[in-house]
C-alpha cells in the first residue's frame, strides 16, 4: 500500500503534467496566430436594399387650434391647466352669460308670437300649422314672409350662438397647452385663452437636397428617431413633396406619424431617414469596404487568407451598401473588421 505522502507526491506529480499539456496548447495557439491578422467576417448576400436619405425636422401636430374667447365678457371658470387631456366638446371654460342669457330668452318669445301670426296666415289660406306637410310650397312661402317668421327665427338661431359663446368647447379631443387665461378678468385682456394639440399624431416638415428629391415619392417609408430619447424609432409615411426648390437648392417634404409609444410632443426635434426598398441586390456592411490607392476595395476570407477585390459601390445607407461585379458574390466571406492594415494574400485568422 502507499503511504499518504508517496500518494500526495504521485497526484501532484500528475496534476503538473496537466498543467504542462495546457500551457503546450496555449502556446500552440498564440504561434498559430503569430504573424497573422485577427479578423472578423460577415456574408455577402443577394436580397432587398433600403435607400436611405437623412435630415432633421421638428413635430407639428396635424390639428392643432389656438382657443380665443370671442365675447368681452368677465371670466367665471376656467376648467383646465397646461397638460390636461381633454375631450372633444369638453367646456374649458365658462364667461358671465347674463345678457346673453336674457337676449336668447326675449327673442325666443317674441319667436312664439310670430309663431302665431304664422298660423293665423295659414288659416287665412285654408290650412293648419299642424299639417303643415300637406300645405303647397308656394303657400309656405307667402305665409312666412308675411308673418315674419323666417326672420324671427334667424334671429333666434343668432341669439343662440351669442349664448353657446359664453362657453369655450374643445373642437377636438386633445392635450391643452399654454393656458393663459384666469377667472376674474375681462376676457379682452387676454389675446389667446389656450393652445389645444392632438398628440395622436404629428406632421414633420424636413429639407431634402433636390439631386435627391426626384427619387422619393408619396407614401414611401419614414423613419423618425427623436432626439430626446434615440432609442425610439417610428415609422410612418411620406405625405407630400414640394415642387418648388428653395434658393439653398432645398426642396421641402413632409410626413406623417402616428404618437404609438405616446412620447412625442409638439416641436420636438427629431432625426428623420426616408427608406425605399430595392431589390435584388448584392448587399455587403460598409464596413468592409475600405480604400486602397483610391479605390474601393473589399477582402475576402478564404482558407485563413485575405483575397484583395476591387469593388463599385452603388448604394450606401447607414450600415451597408450594394456593390455591383462578379468578383464578390452571395455568400462570400467578407471582412468587416481587421481590414484597415491588410494586403493581398494576407495569412488571416477568423474570430467568429
Amino acid at each position: 500500500m502507499f503511504k499518504p505522502i508517496t500518494f500526495i507526491l504521485l497526484t501532484l506529480a500528475i496534476i503538473s503534467c496537466d498543467n504542462g499539456e495546457k500551457d503546450k496548447r496555449r502556446m500552440a495557439r498564440a504561434n498559430s496566430f503569430k504573424d497573422k491578422n485577427i479578423v472578423v467576417t460577415d456574408l455577402a448576400k443577394k436580397g432587398t436594399f433600403c435607400r436611405e436619405f437623412e435630415s432633421n425636422g421638428r413635430l407639428e401636430a396635424v390639428n392643432k387650434a389656438v382657443l380665443k374667447y370671442e365675447l368681452d365678457e368677465n371670466i367665471l371658470a376656467v376648467n383646465i391647466k397646461d397638460g390636461q387631456k381633454v375631450v372633444k366638446g369638453q367646456i374649458l371654460s365658462v364667461l358671465d352669460s347674463i345678457e346673453q342669457f336674457h337676449s336668447h330668452q326675449k327673442i325666443s318669445r317674441e319667436l312664439n308670437k310670430v309663431r302665431l301670426s304664422l298660423e293665423d296666415e295659414l288659416i287665412n289660406m285654408g290650412y293648419q300649422l299642424s299639417d303643415s306637410a300637406n300645405v303647397p310650397k308656394e303657400i309656405m312661402q307667402v305665409a312666412l314672409i308675411r308673418s315674419g317668421y323666417k326672420d324671427a327665427l334667424g334671429q333666434n338661431k343668432l341669439s343662440a350662438i351669442e349664448l353657446d359663446k359664453t362657453k369655450v368647447k374643445a373642437p377636438f379631443s386633445g392635450i391643452v397647452a399654454n393656458v393663459n387665461a384666469k377667472p376674474f378678468n375681462n376676457a379682452s385682456q387676454y389675446d389667446e385663452f389656450c393652445t389645444l394639440i392632438d398628440n395622436t399624431s404629428f406632421g414633420v416638415s424636413f429639407p431634402i437636397l433636390e439631386s435627391e428629391a426626384f427619387k422619393l415619392h408619396k407614401g414611401m417609408q419614414v423613419a423618425i428617431v427623436p432626439f430626446a430619447f434615440d432609442t425610439d424609432t417610428i415609422i410612418g409615411r411620406l405625405s407630400a413633396i414640394n415642387p418648388l426648390v428653395e434658393d439653398n437648392g432645398m426642396v421641402t417634404a413632409k410626413a406623417i406619424i402616428k404618437n404609438l409609444t405616446g412620447r412625442l410632443a409638439e416641436g420636438m426635434n427629431v432625426k428623420v431617414i426616408v427608406r425605399e426598398a430595392i431589390e435584388n441586390q448584392l448587399v455587403i456592411p460598409k464596413s468592409a469596404v475600405t480604400l486602397r490607392q483610391e479605390k474601393n476595395v473589399v477582402f475576402v476570407y478564404k482558407n485563413d487568407t485575405a483575397y484583395w477585390k476591387y469593388v463599385k459601390v452603388r448604394e450606401e445607407n447607414s450600415h451597408f451598401c450594394t456593390i455591383r461585379g462578379k468578383k464578390i458574390k452571395p455568400g462570400d466571406e467578407v471582412i468587416v473588421d481587421g481590414n484597415f492594415n491588410l494586403s493581398h494574400l494576407a495569412p488571416v485568422v477568423k474570430m467568429n
